[in-house]
């Protein structure tokens, strides 16, 4: 094993991403609108999901082309690290396992959420709390895993070790474009060395 990693501006790579995904949510609401007929509400989705959505409606075609080009680049970057590394390991997300609900919006951020898209308010809401906002508190949280989504290569989390309060703590496995097998082999010796199976949260287990 040696300490080695892609060279990526993760912030960089985060805003693209999002950029992306925010477009994504709009092509997808406008699709269902198609689909049932009737034009979508604020009160048909989740409010996150209606900003993501509300943002995407104000990325211009240029700022979404440079975005997916810079994901394009990014892919070509770790494909050409996987030329000398058959497996990089990572945490899967940057902190222990949170509460259901902890990541959603809470107190005045909730409220002024809730507020502007429900006035379809997309341009107030890009610029007091933009994709650049959202896209430091996504990374934050999980730097890991979306480069993975953008570069289609297989990953798995594999739960093999365990915090003091006996919560999971997933490492995430990658392999080169195509390699599962690689990864279900490891997965297999993994678990034979430190099996899970029979590992269960006390949060769980009480529950």
């Amino acid at each position: 094993m040696v300490e080695a990693a892609p060279d990526i501006d993760g912030h960089a790579f985060a805003r693209a991403f999002l950029t992306m995904v925010c477009c994504e949510t709009r092509a997808d609401i406008e699709g269902a609108e198609a689909i049932v007929g009737h034009k979508a509400k604020f009160q048909d989705y989740e409010p996150s999901t209606w900003v993501l959505g509300l943002l995407g409606k104000q990325v211009k075609a240029p700022e979404l082309s440079r975005a997916i080009r810079f994901l394009h680049q990014i892919a070509r970057q770790v494909g050409r690290f996987f030329e000398d590394y058959d497996v990089l390991l990572t945490p899967t997300v940057a902190m222990p396992p949170l509460m259901t609900g902890t990541l959603q919006p809470k107190g005045k951020q909730a409220l002024g959420m809730k507020l502007l898209g429900s006035l379809n308010a997309g341009r107030m809401i890009k610029a007091l709390a933009g994709i650049e906002v959202l896209a430091d508190q996504v990374y934050s949280f999980m730097p890991y895993t979306p480069l993975f989504n953008v570069t289609g290569q297989p990953a798995m989390s594999v739960p093999l070790y365990w915090n003091d309060e006996g919560l999971p703590i997933g490492m995430q496995f990658v392999s080169k474009y195509g390699d599962e097998a690689t990864l279900f082999r490891l997965a297999g010796q993994l678990e034979q060395a430190r099996p899970w199976a029979e590992r269960i949260p006390p949060i769980c287990a009480s529950v």
